[in-house]
């Protein structure tokens, strides 16, 4: 039976974090090779875990990882903030930036796709914001041949840029409009 669980110290799970992290995105021509993987879970895992406001939203089997979300409170002078502050005219930059949650991971199995698990871990990530003091929440998606774009729209996120790179566009969402009651 599936079970959506916040979990406290995720990189106890790094080695199941980074096979879902492969699944995920095996699915797209540009993968993240082995070394890129490891990274992920071995540093950048440990180093979000570390940041204010940390969340992390796994669904589970058993003891079997089969997805997570992950977001935290976004800081001036962390590496994404900067690179998005480099791509953005200052303005859009000051209305996006100032008091937002970033919502950083989102993975699930590529075999499991479509059965519902990543609605259920957003909504569950999401209605932890309720009552937080967020204005807006954030984050960067696939542009193209990507279904979780079309997922992130369906749910009020709007295209803020479309193109920081050939790759990924900005999207964001207002706060608290968006945060999900769960029953």
């Amino acid at each position: 039976m599936l079970r959506i669980a916040s979990i406290e110290q995720p990189t106890e799970l790094a080695s199941e974090v980074a096979e879902v992290y492969r699944s995920a995105f095996s699915v797209f021509r540009d993968a993240p090779t082995d070394r890129e993987v490891a990274v992920f879970a071995g540093e950048t895992l440990g180093r979000h875990a570390s940041r204010e406001a940390f969340r992390f939203v796994a669904a589970l089997e058993g003891e079997r990882l089969i997805g997570f979300i992950y977001g935290y409170h976004g800081r001036p002078g962390e590496w994404w903030e900067e690179w998005i502050r480099e791509r953005l005219p200052g303005e859009l930059f000051e209305r996006w930036f100032v008091n937002q949650f970033d919502v950083t991971e989102f993975c699930v199995r590529a075999e499991r796709h479509g059965e519902g698990i990543g609605s259920r871990l957003y909504d569950r990530l999401m209605a932890g914001l309720a009552g937080e003091p967020y204005d807006r929440a954030v984050l960067t998606t696939r542009r193209l041949n990507n279904p979780a774009r079309g997922f992130y729209l369906r749910r009020g996120w709007e295209v803020v840029w479309e193109a920081l790179d050939a790759r990924y566009s900005l999207l964001g969402l207002p706060l608290p409009a968006a945060a999900i009651q769960l029953p």
